[in-house]
């Protein structure tokens, strides 16, 4: 195959400076001249790739910003042309498919973390969920909310990433897929500097630990996800199937979530391949 010089750009990724083409006559690695065929590249300070806008300092906020644009005019759409669907199923069907499927494109590489972010993604499930129900007049407290995503089997956003977050995880892992953990991530030995009394040979630490929460590191896939994996109970974490381990792992994360009734538990199985 042959790449097409005028669809191909070069990115520097780093975090040492805010205005990556202002700086482009400073930087030594920027006057590098990048050609192919003869033609010489552009260089750009973020580019969409699968559907993923990357910047030079690896910042989402544009990406998240498109992704909500989008699932917006999604569920306007939705709304529009579906009038006529009354059915409660349905509408939930209509919105997991052409709504939060965006959300979850990819989403291991850009998911928001900050809580704007989040609570924006948060307030467009929950002015779906009203239009699910037809309740979109009604006004909904944080705990209702909860409730009314328990009653369609629809995770709260913020719970759905993480849920993501570990299926992937759970893959690399188990080597269902070529991808390989970076470096700093080694198994529990029985010697950590944190407090182990929870850790098990399944569990995973860090050689490396951020300065502070808000730290680019600790906001990455690998590190962000590992604390949560080291949480799940170890018979979860011990299944090798990937059907039985989001099975388990769905029930577990909603009884975090909201505990069930013994009386009434209620079946998430829905939830897993929505």
């Amino acid at each position: 195959m042959r790449f097409h010089p005028d669809k191909c750009k070069v990115l520097s990724v780093t975090s040492k400076i805010s205005d990556t083409l202002s700086l482009l006559s400073v930087l030594p690695f920027y006057n590098s001249v990048y050609s192919m065929g003869g033609i010489s590249l552009e260089y750009v300070d973020q580019e969409k790739d699968l559907g993923v806008i990357v910047t030079s300092n690896l910042d989402w906020k544009d990406q998240c910003s498109k992704v909500l644009s989008k699932a917006n005019q999604k569920l306007g759409m939705a709304r529009r042309n579906c009038y006529f669907v009354q059915d409660v199923n349905r509408r939930r069907v209509l919105y997991l498919t052409l709504v939060r499927s965006l959300f979850e494109h990819c989403s291991v590489i850009w998911r928001p973390v900050t809580k704007s972010q989040i609570n924006k993604m948060e307030g467009l499930q929950k002015r779906t969920i009203k239009w699910i129900l037809h309740e979109e007049y009604m006004s909904y407290s944080p705990s209702t909310y909860i409730q009314k995503c328990r009653q369609l089997k629809i995770m709260p956003i913020e719970d759905r990433f993480d849920f993501l977050d570990l299926i992937f995880f759970f893959k690399i892992v188990k080597q269902h897929i070529p991808v390989i953990l970076p470096s700093y991530l080694q198994p529990y030995q029985g010697h950590s500097r944190l407090r182990n009394s929870h850790m098990d040979s399944l569990c995973f630490v860090s050689s490396i630990s951020p300065r502070a929460s808000s730290n680019a590191f600790a906001k990455n896939f690998f590190y962000r996800t590992h604390t949560k994996w080291n949480h799940i109970p170890l018979d979860i974490r011990e299944i090798e199937s990937i059907t039985n381990f989001k099975s388990k792992l769905s029930t577990y994360m909603w009884g975090k979530i909201i505990p069930v009734d013994s009386d009434s538990e209620l079946d998430y199985s829905i939830e897993i391949n929505a």
